[in-house]
């Protein structure tokens, strides 16, 4: 603590991270700066069916990526019969995900709008992530830094099962990608190999046609 209510707090850096910026961040000695502090890891709630121990709502992710929502059989059921929906009694489970997962997901444009949240929020905070200031999207959105600052916290607990199913889905896809890749960038080595085997060949054919 120091004097006039003000608190220091020490940040240390990995050098490497740092890359060449010490002289961007000696230009802000004495200046008024704008920070935020954010956990690495993003709390969110799950309503899990006890009787089956696993989420009331599950998602699905199409071949291009776009995640929607599953309608439970039985709902569905019961809406094409016009029967009541029965009410299960539910309970919440806390979980968590890495929160570069779900700034990835926001940024690959496949995230969604909810009505509780502005308009075309999805991309406020997709420019937040890309390195704009609170202040300058808070003015945007006429509200205050400290409302997009919650704003765009409940907005990532929202997004969050959401983006625990495309990661899984995007995994899949890179992980059925990658011998492919494997198998198209050995194929021009098996080609040089052919190719410098003839050229051997040919060589000891004059050679020995020479002889």
């Amino acid at each position: 603590m120091k004097p006039k209510g003000l608190t220091e707090i020490t940040l240390e850096v990995n050098s490497a991270d740092l890359d060449g910026k010490i002289q961007h961040f000696s230009e802000m000695i004495d200046q008024k700066v704008e920070s935020q502090l954010e956990s690495t890891l993003v709390n969110y709630n799950v309503e899990i069916n006890p009787n089956t121990n696993q989420p009331t709502t599950s998602y699905k992710v199409d071949q291009h990526g776009v995640v929607s929502e599953v309608e439970p059989q039985p709902e569905q059921l019961e809406a094409e019969l016009g029967l009541p929906k029965e009410n299960i009694p539910t309970k919440k489970e806390k979980r968590q995900i890495e929160r570069a997962i779900i700034e990835e997901f926001i940024t690959s444009g496949m995230a969604p709008n909810f009505e509780e949240f502005p308009s075309d929020f999805p991309n406020f905070v997709k420019r937040k992530i890309e390195g704009e200031s609170y202040s300058k999207l808070a003015y945007e959105l006429e509200i205050s830094s400290g409302k997009i600052v919650d704003l765009m916290d409940q907005y990532f607990a929202k997004v969050a099962p959401l983006a625990d199913t495309w990661w899984d889905w995007k995994q899949d896809q890179d992980a059925e990608a990658e011998p492919l890749f494997k198998q198209e960038n050995d194929a021009p080595a098996e080609e040089d190999a052919s190719a410098e085997n003839d050229s051997q060949d040919d060589q000891e054919d004059e050679e020995h046609g020479a002889a």
